[in-house]
């Protein structure tokens, strides 16, 4: 395990990326981006950089999120380190997604998202951030009540 966690923590300097939405920065040119699922999220786009989150490996996906943007609460079997590489993130903790709630993280920073903690994002500006997880993973919308 300390050797996942090593190179999990490893694959999180990773060169440029790309993507069709409004961004125009070179952390959103590289690999194709697409929108993730309507049910979950709107105005968010992800990309897989490295690995699956199928398998029992590392990985590490890029998320732009846009401004309005809307990640619904959910969950993942595993932690995940998210850094964040252009713009300030809000982040939220809670199973309710509350844009009041939320923290902002900036440029550069990086935090730990432990493993089936229900927690959201939303775009009070365009963001992009990294997750890096080591797999098999899952996204678990948390239930509206």
């Amino acid at each position: 395990m300390r050797a996942a966690w090593f190179a999990l923590t490893s694959v999180i300097a990773v060169a440029g990326c790309a993507h069709t939405p409004s961004a125009s920065n070179a952390w959103t040119t590289g690999p194709t981006f697409a929108p993730m699922a309507a049910a979950t999220a709107t105005g968010a786009f992800a990309a897989t950089l490295d690995g699956s989150t199928t398998k029992a490996a590392p990985y590490t996906i890029r998320v732009h999120i846009t401004k309005g943007g809307k990640i619904l609460p959910h969950t993942h079997p595993d932690p995940r380190v998210i850094t964040v590489v252009d713009g300030n993130l809000c982040y939220g903790f809670g199973e309710a997604f509350d844009p009041e709630a939320c923290t902002m993280y900036p440029e550069g920073s990086y935090f730990l998202v432990p493993g089936n903690v229900p927690h959201y994002g939303y775009g009070k500006e365009d963001a992009v951030y990294q997750e890096s997880g080591v797999g098999p993973s899952a996204f678990v919308l948390v239930p509206t009540k």
